[in-house]
């Protein structure tokens, strides 16, 4: 069996896949096969893979079916004890998979170790640590992280026994998702119970430019933003929401309905009446009730929805002035209530400047 396989799913990256394969081919970690499965690129990036490379990798053609299906076939192609996803346009340091793998070959009981990045402009000119932008993390509670933030960042930071897979199940990365499967991969491995552990060792490049996926402007963000709330209703339904802290259902209900759900009150409305909802203390639920009122009538003007849910805020938690008070402004007008809020908001900016965090990653503070 193979060390480590690095499976690499490409579609149109011409210009930027040679790169990343090269980056896992200069590895000082002897034993290990690279996996390339192009899914369906049509801007040549084929011939560079097949004609320039071909002699050096294992390459797979399949039609356009998305990133998921070519990692999860990567995946079963391959024959690594230990598997690395790398994007096709993203970089590997020369000592970052003998890092990873040596570190799991001493630690039998671990099943994913992640270590740090750098983000790097098109150039491969570094940016910043990715660690910067990460959350801290107890790896003995990992999965209520994991349910926050995604710490972990760009897959290829991570190695993977692949027994681990094995447990998880095929397919490994969930198919119906785009752009927030290795999210999704991270979170089951963590629910089945996988051991996490993290070093403090730059292992990889993400490289930011302006085809990255996850862009406002890319023209996949649509998409993008759809699979990140089919992800967040996965998560809300999934088995190990209950067990759960208090306070992490809290705040990944608040994320959910202030971030992945902000457009849509129909479906704020649906998650307010669900049991994980219902099963939050009453003081949580007026916290998430009151913020979504006044969400609806700053950004809505929904100002009849959003007052009710004031109303059912005071209703679960009347001891709070503030919701008291906001419900009580709420009679004189939308107007009154967006200037009272939008002037509280900027006071607590003025409080905060000089300590808000202005790190890059991208990969949990967009919600991922």
């Amino acid at each position: 069996m193979t060390k480590v396989s690095v499976v690499i799913p490409a579609y149109n990256r011409l210009g930027m896949v040679e790169h990343a394969v090269e980056s896992a081919l200069v590895q000082t970690l002897n034993d290990v096969e690279v996996v390339v499965v192009d899914d369906g690129s049509t801007d040549g990036t084929s011939s560079v893979l097949k004609d320039k490379l071909g002699d050096c990798i294992g390459y797979f053609y399949q039609k356009n079916q998305g990133r998921s299906v070519a990692r999860n076939r990567g995946a079963r192609i391959s024959t690594g004890e230990y598997l690395v996803f790398l994007d096709s346009d993203d970089l590997l340091m020369p000592w970052g998979l003998e890092t990873m793998a040596g570190f799991l070959d001493s630690k039998p009981d671990v099943d994913i170790v992640y270590a740090d990045g750098y983000y790097c402009d098109e150039e491969g000119n570094d940016i910043e640590l990715v660690s910067k932008g990460r959350p801290p993390v107890d790896l003995d509670s990992i999965l209520e992280t994991l349910v926050l933030h995604n710490v972990i960042g760009p897959p290829h930071l991570a190695m993977v026994r692949r027994s681990s897979l094995e447990v998880l199940g095929y397919p490994y990365f969930d198919e119906t998702l785009r752009g927030t499967e290795d999210t999704d991969f991270w979170l089951r491995l963590a629910a089945q119970g996988a051991r996490f552990a993290c070093l403090d060792v730059p292992v990889g490049k993400y490289c930011l430019h302006g085809a990255n996926a996850s862009k406002k402007h890319s023209p996949n963000w649509e998409r993008r933003w759809q699979s990140l709330v089919r992800g967040r209703r996965k998560v809300l339904c999934a088995e190990f929401f209950p067990t759960l802290s208090v306070a992490t259902r809290r705040q990944f209900l608040h994320n959910m309905l202030l971030v992945a759900l902000r457009d849509d009150v129909q479906a704020q409305e649906e998650v307010l009446q669900s049991p994980q909802f219902r099963a939050l203390p009453l003081s949580d639920q007026a916290y998430l009730l009151y913020y979504v009122g006044i969400d609806n009538i700053m950004y809505h003007r929904a100002f009849k929805l959003g007052r009710e849910r004031l109303r059912q805020s005071v209703r679960a938690d009347g001891k709070r002035i503030q919701y008291r008070f906001i419900l009580f402004l709420s009679q004189l007008g939308g107007p009154v209530v967006r200037l009272v809020i939008s002037l509280r908001r900027r006071f607590g900016e003025l409080r905060r400047r000089g300590v808000i965090d202005h790190s890059l990653a991208p990969h949990w503070r967009e919600g991922q």
